[in-house]
This record gives C-alpha cells, sequence and structure tokens, in this order.
C-alpha cells in the first residue's frame, strides 16, 4: 500500500480533483484508502488491518491503493506537553 495519498494543494502530477473535505469528515479518526488517482474512497477503517480486509473483500489491489489517517480533531501531544 502506498504510505498517503497526495493531499490537496501539494504538487503532484495530476491536476484531478481530489476527495472533497467534506465527504472526508464522516471518516474521522479512521484509515481511508483512496483509489490511486486519490478521486475516491475504496475502504475505510479504524485499523490498517481493517481497511485491507475491505480492500480484498471489494477485489481492490492494496498495493495500488493510497492511504491516509484521517484526523479526528483531537491535539496530538508532544514534547513539553507530556512532561
Amino acid at each position: 500500500m502506498h504510505p498517503t495519498r497526495p493531499t490537496m494543494g501539494s504538487s503532484s502530477e495530476s491536476s484531478e480533483a481530489q476527495v472533497p473535505p467534506e465527504d472526508l469528515h464522516k471518516h474521522r479518526g479512521r484509515w481511508v484508502a483512496f483509489s490511486a488517482d486519490g478521486r475516491r474512497i475504496v475502504a475505510s477503517g479504524v485499523t490498517l488491518a481493517e481497511v485491507d480486509a475491505q480492500l480484498h473483500r471489494a477485489g481492490e489491489d492494496p498495493e495500488e491503493v493510497l492511504l491516509e489517517r484521517i484526523a479526528d480533531g483531537s491535539p496530538i501531544l508532544s514534547g513539553s506537553e507530556l512532561s
């Protein structure tokens, strides 16, 4: 599986539209597998294993998707915030 999909505003070889942010909202806190062109969601799950199982059931090649974890809005603590 590819580690991530191109995000809106990032450089990409393609100028095709990506999945609209409002469609991603319902996947907050989950892993999402996008089609290789980044235009559609092909699977979504809490764990990568769940996404992989969905991909196999749908007949999708896990090596041909782009993965991204959609932030759930919770802050990520690091550095001095953890001390």
